[in-house]
C-alpha cells in the first residue's frame, strides 16, 4: 500500500532542531554517537506540521522513528492513533474532499493495533504476497480491488471513503467514516452518545470479499494500547478465520 507520502532529506539546521526537540523522548543511546539521517514530508491536511523520519543509518532495521513537528511542537509517533489525534486538534487538521483520502492512507499506515493492522489496497501492485501464492489467487484479488473513493458527507457530517482493505489474511470492502469536526454521535447499539474528535475514524458497512489469502501477517507493535482506537465493528473479527489468533 502506498500512502502517497514523499520524503526528502531536510536541511542540517532543521534536522538539528527536530532531533533536539525529541531527544528527551527517545532512549539516549539511540541518538548518542549515531549518524542520524533526517527526512521530511509535507502532508496536505496539515498546514504547519510536517512528518519527519529519523533514520539510524548505523543500525539494522527497524531503525526509523517518525515525528510530527512544527517549531514549538514535536509529537513522536508510536504506531497508535494518539499522536495523530493530538496533532489533529493542535494543527488543526484541514479535511475536505481533496485531503480526506490522503489522511486515511496516512492514518492506516502509521496506526497498527494490537489486533492487527488495516492495509488499504487499491491495485494489485499494493499487495504483498507470500511465496506460495498462486496466479489464480492473484487474479481473484485483482478483480475485487477498487481505488479509494470519496462518497461525500453522511447525515452526521462525517466524510465517507469507500475502499478495499486487507486485515490479517482477509480482504474486505468497507466505508471509512471521518469526523469533520468535534461531535457527539448516538451509538445505536449502546444507546449512548459517543464523543468524536476531528479526524477520528470509524469503519462501517464492512463486507468480506476473500479469506485465507497468502499474505504475510505483521506481528503487533510492542507499544501501549490506546483508548481512542479506530472503532472496529465486531463483524471484522468474526469474519477472520481463526478468532483465537486475534487475542
Amino acid at each position: 500500500m502506498t500512502n502517497d507520502i514523499t520524503f526528502r532529506t531536510t536541511t542540517p539546521n532543521t534536522a538539528g532542531r527536530v532531533l533536539a526537540a525529541v531527544a528527551n523522548d527517545i532512549f539516549p543511546a539511540w541518538l548518542s554517537g549515531r549518524n542520524i539521517l533526517v527526512q521530511e514530508a509535507q502532508l496536505p491536511f496539515y498546514e504547519q506540521f510536517r512528518l519527519y523520519a529519523l533514520i539510524d543509518t548505523a543500525a539494522a532495521g527497524p531503525n526509523i522513528r517518525h515525528v510530527l513537528y512544527k517549531p514549538g511542537w514535536a509529537i513522536l509517533m508510536d504506531w497508535t492513533n494518539e499522536p495523530i489525534y493530538r496533532v489533529n486538534e493542535l494543527a488543526p487538521i484541514r479535511l475536505d474532499r481533496t485531503t480526506v483520502i490522503p489522511y486515511a492512507k496516512f492514518f492506516f499506515h502509521y496506526v497498527r493495533g494490537q489486533l492487527g493492522r488495516f492495509i488499504i489496497v487499491e491495485s494489485p501492485d499494493d499487495m504483498v504476497w507470500l511465496p506460495n501464492v498462486t496466479e489464480k489467487e492473484k487474479a481473484d484479488v485483482a478483480a475485487t480491488l477498487r481505488p479509494a473513493t470519496y462518497r461525500g458527507l453522511d447525515a452526521d457530517q462525517r466524510f465517507t471513503v469507500t475502499c478495499t482493505v486487507v486485515f490479517k489474511n482477509a480482504l474486505f470492502r468497507t466505508d471509512i467514516k471521518v469526523a469533520s469536526r468535534e461531535m457527539d454521535l448516538l451509538d445505536a447499539n449502546l444507546g449512548t452518545l459517543e464523543h468524536f474528535t476531528i479526524g477520528q475514524m470509524e469503519l462501517t458497512n464492512e463486507e468480506l470479499l476473500l479469506e485465507d489469502l497468502s499474505v504475510p501477517v505483521d506481528p503487533p507493535p510492542l507499544l501501549k494500547d490506546t483508548s481512542r482506537a479506530v472503532r472496529r465493528p465486531a463483524q471484522w473479527l468474526a469474519s477472520v478465520n481463526n478468532l483465537a489468533m486475534l487475542n
